[in-house]
């Protein structure tokens, strides 16, 4: 089972905003999309007007966005993207990082200048 955070990003009194993302525990990511896609649409209220539904996946440290507008209606709807954990710079993004438990601004874990495995060692080159 892998773990997606999806948030739907709406226009309220002609004012973009965003709603808390939910987390989408499912076996493949067509069927995340399936499962955010449905639930964002059947969560919308009448005076808000849909802009796009996002899914947010990470593996090893890039975020793998895919979004989608309700308005588009064609052969591949889902417009995908990769950014690194820490260049997300929208609010919606950071939020999708939060619920899936990752700090945008936590540097990541310093290499090192020598490494053993299986008694061969592997000396970095500064």
């Amino acid at each position: 089972m892998n773990v997606y955070a999806s948030t739907f990003l709406f226009s309220r009194g002609g004012r973009p905003t965003f709603r808390r993302p939910r987390k989408e525990t499912q076996h493949s990511e067509t069927q995340a999309r399936k499962a955010a896609y449905r639930y964002w649409l059947g969560a919308i209220g009448e005076d808000d007007k849909p802009i796009k539904v996002v899914l947010a996946h990470v593996i090893g440290g890039v975020l793998h966005v895919a979004e989608r507008s309700p308005s588009l209606r064609s052969d591949r709807p889902w417009a995908t993207y990769r950014l690194p954990v820490g260049e997300v710079k929208e609010a919606h993004l950071v939020a999708c990082l939060a619920e899936l438990g990752i700090d945008p601004t936590a540097a990541p874990p310093p290499m090192p200048d020598v490494l053993e495995i299986n008694g061969v060692i592997y000396r970095r080159d500064i």
